[in-house]
């Protein structure tokens, strides 16, 4: 072998050798970045399950409550401003149907004076009732029938279809979050002598006697009504039916754009506010620039069995001691601790609104009052005594009236108004609370019909303690309840 060979084949030896040691450099390189990225990727889930993860969900957690708490605090006027949406669109609707109203008024008497021979003479108001209407108006409202099932038929509800009872909020969120169907269940009609046993056979409408006055001292056009009342009494059923039926032709045909057929959301004062904050507080909705002396409040009642129970199921502003098995907890039990059992009441908290009215500082920035009474039935005395001795013109209706005798009841406090009745009467069907937040759970009218008709229902699940019963019975206003034909315990 030469040496140019020699040299060459060593030449050669050493770049295989470069090769091999590179190829192995770079495959140790692999190997050390694959180790890298695993040591990271193990540094990573390390730092997951770190101290810092948990209080970053600790603290979406947290935020997530608030939130929930937040919404839970200002449902109530999330309600009441979607209510207010509802009763401007069902408004405007009114206007376009008085202004039709009008034309065939119109029409009709042209075609009378033209028959005639002569000119006609357009003696109504446009947008005012044709006579016919109120002749089959005061007709059908003075004479129907109190059987269930035709009060059924008048609604336009089918007692076949089946209902969901009241039930609470917690169970309400339950039955929605759960795998279950449904909670309707079939309806078992009332019997009618099971009604009239309970509430009479005809309406209890008090303050008729007033409504002349009120007519009197208010012009047609700012004649103003809507509900008042106490939790759980039934104001947002009052305020639908009256949106729906009643309206005021004066004010429509003068175009305010403030609640156009005068029927208002609620009491410019706040329709679950005590008397005395009349024209000493202003609602933060539907109560800025309404003259309050010109709005007639419909204070609504309720048999105080059931509504105590109502309270049970949805205690919304009132704030005492009870639980679902021990509701209305009137009387300390063996469950209340720190109390001796049998003595004394056991009292609550209801918070109102602060009184405020117009730019006068807010004494409290939270905007409320706490008012404590020695218990559920106190305060049942109390605030609608307080309604009945009012020294200026209200109505108070019955709850139950609005299910029994709803055309009765409506025609007589739209007239007191100075309002009108529409030629068709229409029911709410659903509940008109609505289904969401503090309201779910709340009853549509088919089982409002089969629960509050229902003699043995009046009692079920209610002053199950026999401390509870007596002092109801002892302490539950006589002269009120006798007054509102009410059955006692």
């Amino acid at each position: 072998m030469t040496t140019a060979n020699a040299s060459r084949t060593s030449n050669d030896r050493s770049d295989f050798n470069r090769r091999m040691n590179g190829h192995n450099n770079l495959r140790h390189s692999e190997r050390d970045r694959s180790s890298s990225s695993s040591s990271h990727l193990q540094q990573r889930q390390l730092n997951f399950n770190s101290t810092r993860t948990a209080w970053v969900l600790s603290l979406l957690l947290l935020l997530t409550l608030i939130t929930q708490a937040l919404l839970i605090a200002y449902h109530e006027d999330f309600v009441v401003q979607l209510n207010s949406l509802e009763g401007e669109f069902l408004e405007d609707m009114a206007v376009v149907n008085s202004i039709a109203t009008g034309v065939l008024n119109a029409a009709h008497e042209y075609n009378d004076g033209d028959n005639a021979g002569g000119t006609a003479v357009v003696h109504r108001h446009a947008g005012s009732v044709p006579d016919m209407w109120k002749k089959e108006r005061i007709t059908k409202y003075s004479n129907y029938s109190m059987e269930p099932i035709d009060i059924l038929n008048r609604a336009g509800v089918d007692h076949l279809a089946g209902f969901v009872p009241s039930i609470t909020v917690r169970e309400a969120r339950a039955a929605r979050n759960s795998n279950e169907k449904s909670k309707r269940q079939q309806a078992e009609l009332p019997t009618l002598e099971s009604i009239q046993s309970m509430y009479g056979n005809h309406s209890y409408v008090l303050g008729l006697d007033r409504c002349e006055e009120f007519r009197d001292t208010v012009d047609p056009e700012h004649r103003l009504m809507g509900p008042a009342g106490m939790f759980n009494s039934a104001t947002n059923l009052l305020n639908k039916l009256l949106k729906l039926n009643c309206v005021n032709e004066a004010r429509l045909q003068k175009r305010h754009s403030l609640q156009a057929t005068g029927m208002l959301l609620q009491a410019p004062w706040g329709k679950h506010n005590p008397v005395t904050w009349r024209l000493h507080h202003e609602a933060a909705v539907g109560g800025k620039g309404v003259q309050q002396a010109d709005f007639l409040p419909v204070v609504m009642i309720k048999d105080p069995i059931t509504w105590m129970a109502s309270m049970c199921r949805h205690p919304y502003e009132t704030r005492w001691r009870h639980t679902n098995a021990h509701c209305p907890n009137l009387v300390p039990n063996k469950f209340d601790k720190g109390r001796k059992v049998g003595e004394g009441t056991m009292a609550l908290n209801v918070k109102f609104a602060t009184q405020h009215i117009g730019l006068e500082p807010i004494p409290d920035k939270k905007n409320r009052t706490f008012v404590q009474y020695k218990s559920l039935v106190e305060l049942w005395n109390i605030w609608y005594n307080d309604w009945h001795d009012a020294s200026f013109p209200r109505l108070m209706v019955r709850f139950e009236d609005l299910i029994f005798h709803a055309e009765e009841t409506i025609s007589q406090v739209c007239a007191c108004g100075g309002g009108t009745m529409k030629p068709k009467f229409r029911y709410v069907e659903e509940s008109a609370k609505g289904t969401g937040g503090p309201h779910a759970g709340s009853a549509g009218f088919l089982a409002s019909l089969v629960t509050y008709g229902n003699k043995t229902l009046r009692m079920k699940g209610i002053l199950t303690d026999d401390r509870d019963t007596e002092y109801a019975r002892e302490h539950l206003d006589k002269d009120l309840m006798d007054v509102f034909g009410y059955a006692p315990i």
